[in-house]
C-alpha cells in the first residue's frame, strides 16, 4: 500500500478517535475541543521537514488555550476573528511521547507494519493523555492544578491571572501582577500583555 495511503488512513483514525471526544477537526490536521467558556484543548499532527518519500515523520502537539490569552495573542498578532488557536498559543503546550509524559516523541510511518504500530500505540497515548487533560477545560480544574504547579510549574500564576484579566483590571490582578510577581518581570511581554488586555476589556465594557 502506498505511504500516502498508509498516512492518511492513519490520520483518518486519528481523526475519528478524537471525533467520540467531541473534537473538532480544522485546517492542517488540527483538532479542537471547545469549553463553554471559550477555552480549547488542540491536538495537532505536526509533520517533520525530515519526513521523506519513504518514510513519513511527526509529532502530535497538545496545547491547552485559555480564551482570555487567545483573544490577545489574536489582537496583538492582527489575526482574523475567523483564526482558531493552535497549541502555538497555548498557555500548556505539550508533545505526546511513547509512554507517559516522557520519552521519545517523534512518530514514523514506513510501511504497513509501522503503521499498524504506530496506530495501535498513538490510539493509546491518546487516550491516556484525554482522560488527563479534558478534566482541565473545566476552569475551576484547571485552577486547582495550576496553584499546585502540576503541567505549568512555577508558571501556574498566568492560569489565574489571564481568568482574571478578562474580567478587567481589578486590585487583586495588580497584586498578582506588580506585587507578588518580582520587580524585575514587571515589564516583562507576559506581564505587559495580560495587563494590557485587562484594560482593553474595561474599555471594551465603557
Amino acid at each position: 500500500m502506498p505511504l500516502r495511503t498508509l498516512f492518511n488512513d492513519f490520520v483518518k483514525g486519528v481523526a475519528a478517535q478524537l471525533n467520540e471526544y467531541g473534537f473538532e477537526p480544522g485546517r492542517g490536521r488540527v483538532f479542537r475541543r471547545y469549553s463553554p467558556a471559550g477555552d480549547a484543548l488542540v491536538i495537532e499532527l505536526q509533520m517533520s521537514d525530515h519526513s521523506t518519500a519513504a518514510e513519513k515523520i511527526f509529532y502530535i502537539n497538545v496545547g491547552l488555550v485559555l480564551a482570555p490569552a487567545w483573544e490577545a495573542a489574536r489582537r496583538r498578532y492582527r489575526l482574523p476573528e475567523s483564526e482558531q488557536p493552535r497549541p502555538l498559543y497555548a498557555i500548556w503546550e505539550h508533545r505526546v511521547g511513547f509512554t507517559t509524559f516522557s520519552g521519545g516523541d517523534q512518530w514514523r510511518i514506513a510501511d504497513e507494519a509501522t503503521a499498524a504500530e504506530v496506530s495501535a500505540q498513538v490510539r493509546r497515548r491518546l487516550d491516556e493523555t484525554l482522560r488527563q487533560l479534558l478534566p482541565l477545560l473545566d476552569r475551576q480544574a484547571f485552577l486547582a492544578v495550576a496553584d499546585r504547579r502540576e503541567f505549568l510549574g512555577a508558571g501556574g500564576w498566568r492560569v489565574r491571572a489571564w481568568l482574571l484579566a478578562e474580567q478587567g483590571p481589578s486590585p487583586e490582578l495588580e497584586r498578582l501582577l506588580f506585587t507578588e510577581r518580582p520587580a524585575h518581570t514587571h515589564r516583562s511581554a507576559m506581564i505587559q500583555n495580560i495587563w494590557t488586555y485587562a484594560n482593553s476589556r474595561s474599555s471594551a465594557d465603557t
